[in-house]
């Protein structure tokens, strides 16, 4: 039990320093975790372990987070609305990856990570589609692929300081319903 809390907390702390500290040591995690750099050592035996589970955590979080959206619910605008409002509750926390990034050349984004993602979009995507929701004729393809990277610049824009991640989840779900040519695009939402 004591076990897998050490290893809990030392995700927790990881997240947290590395959000604001990307290129901080286990001795520094292992601190704001108020645990030893040998314990750190030993759950995860290298930086790059505990960044690899760091970055699964952080995207376990992020799918649990989408499911909760539950978009095969309602209709696809409402769906996608549920969709990327979850999207922007999750702006802050992945800030972290995008600094790892940054700071670890070889720690390089998992496109497979981006999968079950994409097949929720897919999935909206169509469904508005095929019920005169969205009216964009774009490719399915190329709105995913859109999609993605309007979350990508949201990030960046909270990573660089210039907006908070309230407003960027705003102006990124903004963004993406004028994209994807559904109601409710026009208005920035509080």
């Amino acid at each position: 039990m004591e076990v897998s809390r050490n290893r809990a907390t030392l995700l927790s702390a990881a997240i947290q320093v590395l959000s604001s500290r990307p290129e901080a040591g286990m001795a520094e995690i292992a601190a704001a975790a108020g645990l030893t750099r040998q314990t750190a050592y030993v759950h995860f035996g290298t930086r790059e372990a505990l960044l690899s589970a760091v970055r699964d955590e952080l995207s376990r979080r992020a799918i649990a987070v989408l499911e909760a959206a539950d978009v095969q619910a309602g209709t696809a605008t409402e769906a996608l609305d549920r969709f990327l409002t979850a999207v922007g509750t999750l702006l802050a926390e992945q800030a972290v990856l995008a600094a790892l990034a940054e700071h670890e050349p070889a720690w390089e984004a998992d496109a497979a990570r981006h999968v079950p993602v994409q097949q929720m979009l897919e999935s909206v995507i169509q469904r508005g589609r095929e019920g005169g929701e969205f009216t964009t004729a774009l490719d399915i393809g190329w709105l995913v692929t859109a999609t993605v990277a309007l979350g990508h610049a949201a990030n960046q824009r909270v990573r660089a300081g210039l907006v908070d991640a309230p407003t960027a989840a705003a102006q990124f779900r903004t963004s993406v319903m004028l994209l994807h040519g559904a109601g409710g695009g026009t208005r920035l939402r509080d």
